[in-house]
């Protein structure tokens, strides 16, 4: 693909785009919540977001590239490469006022389902991390790294509650854990992502992700030195499992957990 640092520029500038929307309906008393079919929340905001990016992209880029969107879907149109986009990913934390939410934007190869470019931008703190394949990973245009190997004693793994159940069952994952490393936490949404990719946190596992929630992330994390694995779930049909950080780290909790990507 030409030309990988114009729509690195281009995706930042998209992802950025509908920040100050998002935020007027942050810890907004008005706010109104409904709920998908699937029993997850989703707000007027999340959808004003996407449509705000997609026209973002209309008018500025200069191939027509399709897009698939958390809200509105894919567009009917076959391509070699689209656009992936989750305007407010962790609606969640959005709704309750946790500042973990964020607005996602890959751009990636549609056969290999391969990420080429993502951002991460994180409104509440006014950070953007974002990448393009051989162009390094950055945050608010400084260069940022995974964290350095370690001993897992003294790695900070995160994996959130609903993918801790999965790995295995209660206490027994919670002994296998704490005999690794004492320090896992439960943190989720992109914010999580974006903290592995600065080195925060040493490597993060999470089950039953859409295409739009790791996308972005593959490419931010593999850029700045990490290992992503991903898989096909064998819960949940059409989504993902995904384990990504630090290689060591990664290593080591795969072994543990058995957890093999897709070949």
């Amino acid at each position: 693909m030409n030309d990988l640092a114009k729509l690195h520029a281009l995706a930042i500038e998209a992802a950025q785009a509908p920040s100050q929307l998002i935020l007027s309906g942050f810890r907004n008393p008005a706010l109104v919540t409904e709920h998908k079919s699937d029993g997850s929340p989703v707000t007027r905001f999340d959808k004003e977001a996407e449509r705000t990016i997609r026209a973002y992209l209309a008018e500025r880029q200069t191939e027509k590239w399709p897009v698939l969107g958390e809200e509105f879907g894919a567009d009917p149109v076959d391509a070699k490469y689209r656009w992936v986009v989750d305007p407010i990913d962790g609606t969640q934390a959005f709704v309750r006022g946790l500042p973990t939410f964020g607005t996602l934007l890959a751009f990636e190869e549609v056969a290999t389902q391969r990420a080429l470019v993502g951002v991460i931008h994180l409104p509440a703190a006014g950070e953007t991390y974002s990448a393009a394949r051989g162009l390094g990973a950055w945050c608010n245009g400084e260069r940022i790294h995974i964290a350095p190997p370690r001993e897992m004693k003294d790695c900070m793994i995160s994996i959130p509650a609903a993918s801790l159940i999965r790995l295995a069952s209660g206490e027994a994952t919670r002994t296998r854990l704490n005999r690794i490393t004492p320090r896992w936490r439960c943190f989720s949404d992109c914010a999580a992502h974006a903290m592995v990719a600065r080195g925060s946190l040493d490597a993060h596992a999470e089950f039953g992700l859409c295409r739009w929630d790791i996308a972005a992330t593959e490419v931010i994390v593999a850029e700045a030195g990490g290992v992503v694995l991903i898989r096909d779930s064998a819960q949940e049909p059409g989504k993902y499992d995904s384990l990504f950080g630090e290689a060591q780290a990664v290593r080591q909790i795969a072994g543990l957990f058995d957890f093999n990507p897709a070949s």
